[in-house]
């Protein structure tokens, strides 16, 4: 799988459908009564699915396969993707910050560890206020969920080349079962 020269649409799709079974499994186990309730939580379910938040994000602010997978590894380190096999300790997985990735936090969740990751990873980047634009949040809304992120984070945003090998394999797996 060469995640580099990998076209970013086919890599989107795999992300989503990989998304859409983790929350359509984290959904069927949420209950908004005892389970945390985070800044990353929206009042509603958004009506936009996660392929067409994502390919929306990649048509007004392009970004790259290497962005991508960054977005996975750290929704990974925030709150578990299941099955992803992205970290040796399962334990981790399911207790790390109390909060599972649901269809109330996906959207400003992807859309902030995207910018994120881009900022982290190119030297040039847009402003918060494109992202907030084209992912349907106010500037503050969405410079505060960015401060959120990146103490929730604990400001470890490096991730090294074998993580990255790691979930590019782990998506190659997930699409090869489909």
């Amino acid at each position: 799988f060469d995640i580099v020269h990998h076209p970013v649409k086919d890599t989107l799709l795999i992300v989503s459908a990989l998304l859409a079974q983790m929350i359509q499994k984290n959904d069927s186990q949420f209950n908004p009564l005892t389970d945390p309730i985070t800044l990353f939580h929206s009042r509603a379910v958004p009506r936009i699915s996660i392929e067409a938040y994502l390919a929306r994000i990649l048509q007004f602010i392009p970004f790259t396969n290497e962005v991508l997978l960054n977005v996975l590894v750290y929704l990974d380190r925030i709150g578990g993707l299941d099955g992803m096999e992205l970290i040796e300790d399962d334990t981790l997985l399911t207790t790390l910050n109390g909060f599972r990735i649901n269809s109330f936090n996906i959207h400003r969740l992807l859309i902030t560890c995207l910018m994120v990751a881009a900022k982290f990873t190119s030297d040039l980047f847009y402003s918060n206020a494109r992202y907030a634009k084209v992912g349907g949040l106010s500037l503050p809304e969405l410079n505060q969920l960015e401060l959120e992120f990146l103490f929730t984070t604990r400001f470890e945003l490096n991730v090294k080349v074998d993580e990255l090998q790691r979930v590019g394999n782990s998506l190659l797996r997930f699409k090869n079962q489909e």
